[in-house]
């Protein structure tokens, strides 16, 4: 049977694109499973990911205007249903198709962040259970992995960060990007139900 690591859905009302983002991260991260949410609970959702052994269950939720609005990680290790979540508010997506890519799983992938963008990195590696590096220099892990989620702060309005799944071998996109407004970890019992519209 094959072990996945990671279990890639999306919130219970979800479109086509909401949906394109789910399958395309994870495509872009390791030993990842895409599922089809259907009517099943978030409950239900992080027992089937422990049934599968996976760690982490990762769900993409629609935002106000029908863009991918939101990123929710959850440790499915946790023995007592009472897990915290990493939430991440989107406020602006690039598919890989329409950045000209196809992702293809990577072997092995590691957060790469800046010094100005280490605390959001510390926090996404560990939600994502990877490791965690201080550089922006990606052609220099070649030797560790091949690929590479970048965290880069932005000077934007909006956007605090961007999230971008790169190639070491030449620097070049294998995944979506991301752009970041704001991010917190949120218990379990403040966010029953859709997470979208919340806004923290």
């Amino acid at each position: 049977m094959k072990t996945f690591y990671y279990v890639v859905s999306t919130t219970r009302r979800s479109n086509p694109r909401v949906r394109s983002l789910a399958r395309e991260l994870a495509l872009s991260l390791p030993k990842a499973l895409k599922v089809n949410r259907g009517k099943m609970s978030l409950p239900a959702l992080i027992a089937y990911a422990r049934s599968l052994g996976a760690k982490r269950v990762l769900c993409v939720g629609r935002g106000l205007s029908g863009n991918p609005g939101s990123l929710m990680f959850i440790d499915s290790a946790i023995s007592n249903y009472h897990p915290q979540a990493f939430v991440i508010k989107l406020c602006g997506v690039k598919l890989a198709r329409e950045l000209g890519v196809t992702p293809h799983p990577p072997g092995m992938i590691l957060v790469a962040a800046s010094s100005d963008a280490l605390c959001f990195g510390q926090e996404l590696a560990v939600a994502l259970d990877l490791p965690l590096i201080e550089t922006l220099n990606v052609r220099s892990l070649e030797h560790v992995c091949d690929s590479v989620l970048v965290v880069e702060p932005l000077s934007h309005l909006k956007a605090k960060f961007v999230l971008k799944f790169l190639k070491t071998s030449d620097s070049s996109y294998s995944g979506p990007r991301l752009l970041v407004e704001k991010y917190k970890v949120i218990k379990y019992g403040t966010f029953r139900g859709s997470i979208v519209n919340k806004g923290f």
